[in-house]
């Protein structure tokens, strides 16, 4: 079901509900979302934090980064499908046989990758037994439907400070995370780090769920519900509301600013760039009376496609690769493999069609399909210009660093009416199980015809299949 199919069924059945609202207004101003706690003091050492980035000794050396854009559902499930064939691709590192899927560091996710990724990097292995009946044959979309039309929860989402995008944020804790918090992450202290990401909507800004930009804020990101995260990444403008966040910028101290990694020098150097405006964002926050709350939304209007913070380590890494390597623990890669999912599809979009002023639910589907589809497109031809940077890096001891870009697209099917099919599958939050199964079937044939991932199994492959690889196409 498409969002604009989607509005009109809520449109259909809230008009029934409408009545309620007066009777109950005074009811809802007691609905309130749930505030971020504050943070004492920040401690650069502790939490949930970019700089744990690898668990083990041993690890950097071969660096694996993982990403999942956008997509609802079928994202959602073209990113499961990947970790099913990355657990399904045997290896050999130092003369340790493992998965390639335990080797990976870093799942960046926006929207409906986030779901994925957030709880991958909690349930680890475990999801290969219960995220498909948890999540992808669950009907969450009609779940939804139902809880907003309810008049048990109708009224809480009449309240100002109560709204779609909370519901969703609950759904998905009953669904999955069943309360854990990002203090979970750090606890378990195994998998990847996850960087959930939302768009900030007063600024467009990317929003980045670590605790180096809950710094910002004077909040405690171990507390915070990893469902409220991934319900911020996933709340796509107008069908669902944003999710709040108070800014205590100032009650406990001073974060750590990216200008600390670059001389006043390399800083004069970043008028107009990228990197510039990245960190006056961050600033920004530190504003307190500028930006005293913030309202996030779907990750996808600022990152579609879950790799801008490539774009940002590669400018920085450009400027003083020493220092952001010793501050990431980078020096010491050996082997760096990038796997970018894109679960982007072909907009259905008809309003050009009409003269009539288009209905909410087109104008979130083209906002959804074609302005994010035109971002998304400049993000990729930027990442191909790193990638291309990255491949004539060399390691600390000056050999060249074996670099290897696996890319998942459906645009890169070979068959056409596969390709055709895939691309017009709809942006919702429940699929056919069908539908599903045809998305991880794609995943792993996208992943296993990738010349570099052919070239790695060569270079790094195990000779038989480690156990517990997790479901079969």
């Amino acid at each position: 079901m498409s969002f604009s199919a989607l509005h009109h069924r809520l449109r259909l059945r809230l008009s029934l509900l409408l009545v309620l609202a007066t009777l109950l207004s005074a009811c809802a101003s007691t609905a309130h979302y749930p505030i971020n706690p504050p943070l004492a003091a920040v401690k650069p050492h502790e939490g949930y934090r970019a700089r744990g980035l690898f668990r083990q000794a041993g690890d950097e050396e071969l660096m694996v980064i993982v990403t999942f854009s956008g997509g609802g559902s079928r994202a959602a499930a073209l990113a499961y499908g990947v970790l099913e064939q990355l657990a399904r691709t045997p290896i050999e590192w130092h003369g340790r046989p493992q998965r390639l899927l335990d080797e990976v560091d870093l799942v960046a996710g926006v929207s409906g990758g986030s779901i994925t990724a957030a709880y991958w990097a909690l349930a680890g292995d475990r999801i290969f037994e219960d995220f498909e009946p948890r999540f992808l044959q669950r009907d969450l979309q009609s779940r939804l439907i139902d809880r907003i039309t309810s008049v048990r929860d109708f009224w809480r989402t009449t309240s100002p400070r109560f709204g779609r995008g909370d519901l969703l944020a609950e759904e998905l804790d009953q669904a999955l995370f069943q309360g854990a918090t990002f203090g979970d992450l750090v606890r378990r202290d195994r998998g990847p780090l996850a960087i959930i990401s939302a768009a900030e909507l007063s600024t467009g800004a990317r929003f980045d769920f670590l605790q180096e930009t809950f710094d910002w804020l004077c909040s405690d990101l171990s507390r915070f519900p990893l469902a409220r995260a991934v319900a911020a990444s996933s709340s796509v403008p107008l069908l669902f509301s944003p999710i709040t966040l108070w800014n205590r910028a100032g009650e406990c101290g001073t974060p750590t600013d990216l200008r600390s990694l670059i001389t006043p020098e390399q800083l004069a150097t970043l008028q107009g760039t990228r990197l510039e405006r990245r960190m006056k964002d961050d600033l920004r926050l530190q504003d307190r009376n500028a930006l005293p709350y913030l309202h996030l939304v779907d990750g996808g209007v600022a990152d579609n496609l879950a790799l801008r913070g490539l774009l940002d380590l590669d400018g920085l890494a450009r400027l003083s690769p020493q220092k952001l390597f010793d501050k990431a623990d980078l020096d010491n890669v050996k082997r760096l493999v990038v796997v970018a999912v894109d679960a982007g599809n072909e907009s259905t979009t008809t309003i050009a069609s009409s003269a009539d002023v288009p209905k909410v639910g087109q104008v979130a589907e083209a906002l959804s399909d074609v302005l994010i589809a035109r971002y998304s497109d400049e993000t990729r031809a930027l990442v191909a210009e790193v990638f291309q940077h990255w491949r004539s890096l060399k390691t600390a001891d000056q050999q060249q660093l074996p670099i290897h870009i696996v890319p998942v697209s459906f645009r890169l099917l070979p068959d056409e009416q596969q390709r055709r099919e895939l691309l017009a599958l709809p942006t919702s939050l429940f699929l056919p199980a069908e539908q599903v199964q045809r998305l991880r079937q794609a995943a792993g044939q996208l992943v296993r015809q990738s010349p570099d991932y052919q070239r790695l199994v060569r270079e790094i492959g195990a000779p038989s299949p480690a156990p517990g690889s997790g479901n079969a196409d």
